[in-house]
């Protein structure tokens, strides 16, 4: 049981009245009743009801006259009457078909949730650096104007434009929102007022749009809270004046997208950054959840074009890997834009065939069953018998036989490892190959030795005795 239940069953419980100086006054008796007179007798019966039953006035001139306009009564004989034909159909088609119980089954709802088709950023735990600033119309010193602000976030924007508003005819606005989604590919979602829808339209109609502007546009209309009461429903407006770029940067405040609003009016907006934009990605969604569908392409009388996503064609897992590639990009011409790029990434639940299967399932099994029943051929044995054998080579002489080696490398070979022996008549050095050999004296410690033997040669003896003779010379190889 629920707490407030629990807590009627004590015995020490007293049922507090709420009244109206309490903060938590919200809901009155009283005013439903006066509702309920002012729908039935008008608003000349409701001051009557008022001044008769002694009751505080909450509504003003202008809250009588929009709630009258937002009023709306139960069409109970239509649906009723439909609902008999839908009946008698069925019993005429399938009188055999057994009824379902009133058991709730949630694959059986009434309405589906509209999907996010063109994508959705999933910006999860960082959605950047926090920040907020004021914007005023008219701005302050130096500051720009909410104009300004809001046309820049438009045409900066890379992953997604979210967009709340109850009236939306500012076609300066409307244009950069269509640059956008047309040719930068941006997804964008709108959610209007209802009574916002018709204005918006028209606003279409004057700047006759093709249907490729709209490719990536989707426009739906929400409506307030809502009043019941027994004979109708007073279905309220929608107030949210908010516009989100990439899930990353909020702009809300008083302001309309209207020619007016933004320079007639005096208004203020708030611009966020951050982990402040969270509640506002959260709102939306809930928004377009239990909103309605704008048809632009049969309200604008334009054929339907949707075209569809790269990623919907049967495509190998080869090719798949190179249109993710960015390397590939210079091939195809084009990188994707961040639109195709959410909406090819949102899970999109394929239909599945007769067996229960989806095209991808099937496509899977048959791969896996392909690994399997594919029989695999084990290489070849190699016997080194049959490998070449290494060069022979012989011990004497250093060099390879000149039958395993081919004519020109025979040549070659034997002109690197070939030993000629030849003398220089001038310089009278042995030349062995590529190596000279010069005759070099062998330098004696003794001072007195080094002495005589300058003194024999000056002298101009022809040859020193045998004690002052040279010791023979050393061969010396400078390569």
């Amino acid at each position: 049981m629920a707490d407030s239940q629990l807590e009627c069953l004590r015995d020490d419980h007293v049922n507090k009245k709420v009244t109206e100086d309490m903060c938590q006054f919200y809901y009155s008796e009283e005013h439903r009743r006066c509702l309920e007179v002012l729908f039935q007798r008008g608003i000349q019966g409701y001051r009557e009801y008022v001044k008769e039953y002694n009751v505080r006035g909450f509504l003003s001139t202008k809250e009588l006259i929009d709630l009258k306009d937002f009023w709306k009564e139960y069409d109970i004989e239509s649906e009723t009457s439909k609902k008999s034909k839908a009946k008698s159909n069925k019993l005429e088609q399938e009188p055999q078909e057994e009824k379902d119980s009133l058991q709730y089954w949630p694959e059986k709802s009434d309405t589906e949730i509209p999907p996010l088709d063109l994508g959705w950023p999933e910006n999860g735990f960082y959605r950047g650096v926090s920040n907020m600033l004021v914007y005023t119309h008219p701005p302050k010193e130096n500051a720009p104007t909410i104009k300004a602000v809001i046309r820049d976030l438009i045409q900066t924007a890379k992953k997604v434009i979210a967009i709340v508003m109850d009236y939306f005819t500012d076609r300066e606005l409307f244009r950069d929102v269509l640059d956008a989604a047309s040719k930068r590919r941006v997804p964008v979602y709108m959610i209007l007022g209802e009574e916002g829808v018709k204005h918006f339209l028209e606003m279409c109609e004057m700047m006759q749009l093709s249907s490729f502007m709209l490719r990536n546009l989707r426009v739906r209309y929400v409506t307030g809270v809502g009043f019941y009461l027994p004979y109708g429903k007073i279905s309220g407006s929608l107030t949210h004046k908010y516009l989100m770029v990439d899930g990353e940067k909020v702009a809300y405040g008083s302001f309309r997208f209207t020619w007016s609003s933004l320079r007639v009016d005096r208004s203020i907006m708030t611009l966020l950054s951050g982990k402040y934009t969270e509640p506002f990605d959260i709102e939306f969604r809930e928004l377009y959840a239990i909103s309605e569908e704008v048809n632009l392409y049969k309200e604008l009388s334009l054929p339907d074009y949707q075209p569809s996503p790269i990623g919907a064609r049967a495509r190998s897992s080869t090719v798949a890997r190179k249109l993710i590639n960015p390397k590939y990009s210079l091939v195809v011409g084009r990188s994707p834009a961040p639109g195709e790029m959410l909406r090819f990434g949102s899970p999109n639940h394929p239909e599945a065939g007769e067996d229960g299967k989806s095209e991808g399932e099937k496509r899977m099994d048959k791969f896996l069953d392909d690994l399997v029943s594919i029989e695999q051929e084990s290489p070849g044995i190699v016997n080194l018998v049959d490998l070449p054998q290494s060069l022979p080579i012989k011990k004497e002489t250093g060099t390879f036989t000149e039958n395993t080696l081919s004519p020109k490398t025979s040549k070659k070979t034997f002109k690197l490892f070939s030993f000629k022996k030849r003398q220089n008549p001038l310089l009278g050095n042995v030349v062995e190959g590529d190596f000279v050999v010069l005759n070099k004296p062998q330098l004696e410690s003794d001072n007195s030795r080094r002495h005589s033997n300058i003194d024999l040669m000056s002298s101009g003896k022809s040859s020193p005795t045998k004690s002052e003779k040279v010791k023979t010379p050393e061969k010396c190889i400078i390569s």
